[in-house]
C-alpha cells in the first residue's frame, strides 16, 4: 500500500494532464456527422459501465495482492481501463451493433482482467 501512495500523486497528475489536453484538443471546431454524433454518444454510454467495474477491479485487485503478499500495484487497473476504451472505441468505429454499452464496457473490461488473472498465474507458476 505504501508503493501505491506514493504513485498516487503522479497518476492524478497524468490523469488531470490528459483531460486537460483532451479538453483543447477537441476544442478545435470541426463539422460533426451524423455517424459521430451516434458513436459518441454510444461511446458516452459505454463509458459509464467502465467508470462503474473500474474501482470494483481496483479493489479486488487489492484484496488479491494482500492475499498472496504481492506488493499493491495499480498499474494493471490503469491499464485495463485504456485497453478497454480503446477495444469499446474500436468496436463503435468498426460499426458493430452493441444494444447494451454499459454492460459490453463492463464485459470487455471483465475479460482483460480474467486474461491478466490468467497471466499473472502462469508466471507466477513458471518462476
Amino acid at each position: 500500500m505504501e508503493v501505491f501512495k506514493s504513485f498516487l500523486p503522479i497518476i492524478l497528475m497524468i490523469v488531470v494532464g490528459y483531460f486537460i489536453y483532451k479538453y483543447y484538443r477537441n476544442k478545435k471546431s470541426k463539422p460533426i456527422t451524423i455517424e459521430d454524433e451516434a458513436s459518441k454518444e454510444l461511446w458516452n454510454k459505454a463509458r459509464w459501465g467502465l467508470y462503474i467495474i473500474i474501482p470494483f477491479i481496483l479493489i479486488f485487485d487489492t484484496i488479491n495482492n494482500d492475499m498472496t503478499g504481492a506488493n499493491q500495484n495499480a498499474l494493471p487497473t490503469i491499464i485495463n481501463f485504456f485497453l478497454t476504451r480503446y477495444l469499446i472505441k474500436l468496436m463503435i468505429r468498426k460499426g458493430l451493433s452493441i444494444h447494451y454499452p454499459k454492460l459490453a464496457a463492463v464485459g470487455v473490461s471483465i475479460s482483460i482482467f480474467l486474461i491478466q488473472v490468467l497471466l499473472g498465474l502462469f508466471v507466477g507458476e513458471a518462476i
